[in-house]
């Protein structure tokens, strides 16, 4: 069964907001993680989350496939065209890989939780950008935006107070 551009357009829309969802989750775990860094519970709840937002923003970038192929592409091009977009998939899932490192090892240094913080933080910002103008078209777009800005806060703020500290398994 194939699937038209309007079914294509509603399920990429729906993942981002998945994915939305599961970054601020993340972003807010992370910073309780940072915030105490031996906390064994905190460090698998929080690479859970950040597992399950890769896996919901890959299902996300499936339906932006299956949009493309409904539109003919279209929907790549008017974002700046294929090989934008593949840059874009490549920085993401590059930053994710930096981020699972830091996230597994026993005793991240500060230059290592610095570039984790640094591309969650930015995951959490490109999410929030756009949620931010649709804050008041409804209740969701608005319990994104106040969730988005107050996980990357967090983050920022758990940041600025973080020390170098073994992490327990």
């Amino acid at each position: 069964m194939a699937i038209d551009a309007q079914q294509a357009a509603l399920l990429v829309r729906v993942t981002a907001r998945v994915s939305a969802a599961i970054v601020a989750a993340d972003l807010v775990t992370a910073a309780r993680r940072a915030a105490r860094p031996g906390s064994a519970a905190l460090r698998t709840a929080d690479m859970a989350t950040f597992v399950a937002f890769l896996a919901s923003h890959t299902v996300h970038f499936v339906c932006v496939l299956l949009l493309a192929a409904a539109t003919g592409g279209e929907n790549i091009r008017n974002s700046g065209g294929w090989v934008l977009v593949v840059m874009a998939a490549l920085m993401f899932y590059g930053g994710a890989g930096m981020v699972v490192r830091v996230k597994l090892r026993r005793l991240a240094q500060p230059r290592e939780r610095r570039v984790e913080l640094a591309c969650s933080s930015s995951s959490g910002w490109c999410f929030f950008r756009p949620t931010r103008f649709r804050a008041f078209d409804s209740w969701l777009f608005a319990t994104l935006a106040l969730l988005l800005a107050y996980s990357v806060a967090g983050l920022l703020r758990a940041a600025l107070r973080s020390q170098t500290t073994p992490i327990s398994f």
